[in-house]
């Protein structure tokens, strides 16, 4: 049953927001201050573009962040299907390994260090980027295989916004899906203020005609697969001056979801009939520069994040009762806060930076009947990076950092037992890197860089007991990889662009679990796994009114320590390739295909999700005075494929939308 009645008030108030502020103005412009990068104040040759912006996003009807990163090479979506969570790995290393931020502000939850990137919208982003291998050491700590960074709008304008609404559906009716957004941004000679409100609606998805029916699916609308997920977002800037700029945003997501149950054919694998009533998180941040003469400044960011979640598990596909072995109610509340201030100033040749950050997360839990056991952690980062100029065109960049983290609290309870704590589990590491960025000809770039980056385990890792089925290990150490990447860019002329990048990667202690018997398991630092890869994109201008787009991603990932473990989740292939053609000048025609190898959906080997290609075909058309409109369809094929083993995606979809920008 859906929680239709938990927050009416709060709903309303967001369509209230839309139809009153939407018609005053227009927003997509980026909010720089929010972005880190491992240059001080310029572009760097031979970086590559890792972002997709909001036109892109838009037009490609990628409506969550998962979804729009899946459009960048050496990035891989995936959807935990016993979780219902929408994920993304970047060169084989998922979110713990590579954390998210909003503006550069923290936002992974303290428990696991997961998102559900299926909850994060893309409404009101400018843009979507991931920093891989070679990330900033200003990012702070835990980016061992990079950093996701969701860029939110800045107003240009005294008044400009876009308000939209769209529908799509399957092949099978009840598979309605609603959406509806608006953005409003205005800008004063010193002041701006940009405005965010959408509101995304499912109640089922349709599987693919394909689907072969089983004991936990029969087919047809895909079994307590609805989602509801809200978002209000407001950002209030000052800009006293061309150097100096202060702002303060506000980020409420407020969601609700169910987990549809296993529909594979291991019969080892137990259906759970999951729903999360509430999927709520809050993100309060300050962030601001201060130029400080000669090039010097100060910039700084301080947020709080709170984070609360339900999950009920049932006895059966009915949803009503709770009483078996499995079955349980849990709650859970999660807050971080913390900041960072970094100091950049140039001297010579050099553009030195100095950041330090701070960050303290606190998570409290339990089930029905038992007591809230609080788990507290504080980590630090201490990091210096050097942009050194050699010549014109050629730049080296030196970074590194030191990283702690402090266990504080970390509570066990037991009927037998009562309270006691976990020992504490204390941890740093050094953190090196090095670049080495060229501009060779007026149409060549290229990059060599080395980087070795640490992950600490979290809460999850050390304390949980998994249902039952593991044994918490305090003294896990952190994951550490060190990577070699080199990048070529070459332009021809006005008609055509390719991004080449090589990778390798060696990872140590990387935390696997160990059988400790036939129905225990604990998470121990003995992994040593070697990744390397290929990553190719492309874009050519045919003509005026015809572009080619794509890109392609080889990944090989070896486990040296256990050969017989196999590494989940991620395929060897992904090729994506697209074309849009402008027969006119207020019409746009499309076309997209993707292609993916299978991959291994347990360590065992013994599940798969099979290769897969999916097709999707849209058109666009400007009617003029800032409206738009798009039409699409989505799988055409009506393809039946997975990202993990046991829980299938959407058959064919259609949708349409309607935008005004003024």
């Amino acid at each position: 049953m859906r929680d239709h009645e938990r927050l009416p008030t709060f709903r309303l108030g967001l369509v209230a927001v839309a139809v009153l502020l939407s018609f005053h103005a227009r927003a997509e412009s980026r909010f720089d201050l929010g972005r880190v990068e491992v240059s001080a104040e310029q572009s760097l040759p031979g970086e590559g573009n890792n972002a997709v912006d909001a036109e892109v996003i838009q037009q490609e009807n990628r409506e969550t962040v998962a979804d729009a990163l899946d459009l960048l090479p050496g990035v891989t979506m995936n959807n935990v299907g016993a979780r219902n969570e929408q994920t993304v790995y970047v060169r084989g290393f998922d979110l713990r390994q590579v954390p998210v931020f909003i503006d550069g502000v923290p936002v992974y939850v303290p428990y696991d260090g997961y998102v559900d990137l299926g909850r994060f919208t893309t409404f009101d982003l400018a843009e979507v980027s991931v920093a891989k291998g070679f990330s900033s050491v200003l990012y702070g700590p835990n980016t061992l295989g990079g950093a996701i960074n969701l860029v939110t709008r800045k107003p240009t304008k005294p008044f400009e916004g876009e308000v939209g609404a769209g529908y799509a559906r399957g092949d099978e009716g009840g598979s309605d899906q609603r959406k509806a957004w608006a953005n409003l941004g205005a800008r004063a000679e010193q002041w701006y203020t940009q405005i965010g409100v959408s509101w995304l609606d499912q109640d089922a998805y349709a599987l693919s005609d394909d689907f072969d029916t089983v004991a936990t699916e029969d087919g047809g609308l895909r079994e307590n697969s609805y989602r509801e997920d809200t978002k209000f977002s407001i950002k209030v800037g000052y800009t006293p001056n061309a150097s100096d700029e202060y702002a303060v945003g506000y980020v409420n997501q407020q969601g609700e979801k169910g987990t549809p149950p296993y529909a594979g054919d291991d019969p080892s694998v137990r259906a759970r009939y999951w729903q999360w009533p509430y999927w709520d998180k809050e993100s309060l941040y300050f962030v601001s520069r201060t130029g400080l003469g000669d090039g010097s400044y100060v910039k700084t960011r301080f947020y709080h994040d709170t984070f609360e979640n339900s999950l009920y598990s049932y006895d059966d596909a009915s949803y009503t009762t709770i009483s078996r072995p499995y079955a349980f109610r849990s709650w859970y509340d999660d807050y971080g806060y913390g900041g960072s201030v970094e100091y950049g100033r140039p001297i010579g040749s050099h553009m030195l930076r100095l950041a330090g950050h701070y960050k303290f997360d606190h998570h409290e839990e339990h089930n029905a009947g038992e007591p809230i056991r609080t788990f507290e952690d504080r980590t630090t980062s201490l990091a210096l990076e050097d942009t050194i100029t050699l010549s014109q065109g050629h730049y080296v960049v030196v970074g590194v950092s030191y990283d702690t983290r402090d266990s504080l609290e970390a509570q066990d309870w037991s009927e037998e037992t009562g309270f006691h704590n976990f020992p504490d589990n204390d941890a740093s590491a050094f953190n090196p890197q090095i670049g080495y960025f060229v501009q060779l000809t007026p149409e060549d770039e290229a990059r060599i860089t080395l980087s070795h980056k640490s992950r600490f385990p979290t809460i999850k890792d050390r304390y949980s007991y998994r249902l039952g089925s593991a044994i918490p290990n305090p003294d896990l150490d952190p994951e550490e990889a060190t990577t070699l990447e080199a990048g070529w860019n070459h332009r021809f002329g006005e008609t055509a662009r390719i991004e080449t990048t090589l990778f390798y990667s060696s990872v140590r202690d990387l935390i696997q679990s160990v059988d400790l018997d036939a129905n225990t398991y604990q998470l121990q630092n003995i992994g040593k796994v070697r990744v390397m890869g290929l990553e190719l994109a492309g874009t050519a201008w045919v003509s005026d009114s015809l572009e080619l787009h794509g890109n392609y991603t080889y990944l090989s990932r070896e486990n040296v320590t256990s050969p017989s473990i196999e590494l989940t989740d991620v395929p060897e292939h992904k090729l994506f390739a697209q074309a849009t053609w402008h027969p006119t000048d207020p019409l746009s025609l499309g076309a997209s295909a993707q292609y993916e190898s299978e991959r291994y959906s347990s360590t065992d080997g013994i599940r798969k999700a099979d290769a897969f290609t999916v097709f999707g075909l849209k058109a666009g058309y400007e009617f003029g005075h800032g409206v738009s409109g798009r039409v699409g369809v989505q799988n055409l094929l009506d393809t039946d494929y997975a990202y993990q083993e046991g829980y299938p995606e959407p058959g064919r979809t259609w949708y349409a939308d309607l935008r005004w920008r003024f």
